[in-house]
């Protein structure tokens, strides 16, 4: 846990908690399936930034963004971008963010 303290995978996350021999877990669901070569398993010491957006529906999702720590003050550019592009998506295609 010491050298791992952010876990993270696709989808949302459904359950996490602590394990014997300081270690810790989390549990992830994604509800729409995907090939394999779109799965991802992130695991390691890092900082991130937050935000939010409203989706055309006007659902608020909660957005985060990670990199190592000595490079979170560079993360807004990465977190504008994923703005935009979550409302290019709904503008040009109908399509909403469709997890939790």
């Amino acid at each position: 846990k010491k050298a791992c303290p952010v876990l993270l995978s696709n989808g949302n996350l459904v359950s996490k908690g602590e394990l014997p021999d300081n270690r810790h877990f989390t549990e992830w669901q994604d509800p729409f399936k995907k090939p394999s070569y779109l799965f991802a398993v992130v695991a390691g010491d890092l900082g991130s930034i937050s935000d939010s957006f409203k989706t055309m529906s006007g659902r608020n999702v909660a957005l985060h963004v990670y990199s190592e720590k000595h490079n979170v003050d560079k993360l807004a550019h990465s977190m504008d971008s994923l703005k935009k592009a979550m409302k290019w998506d709904e503008d040009t295609f109908g399509r909403e963010y469709d997890l939790d």
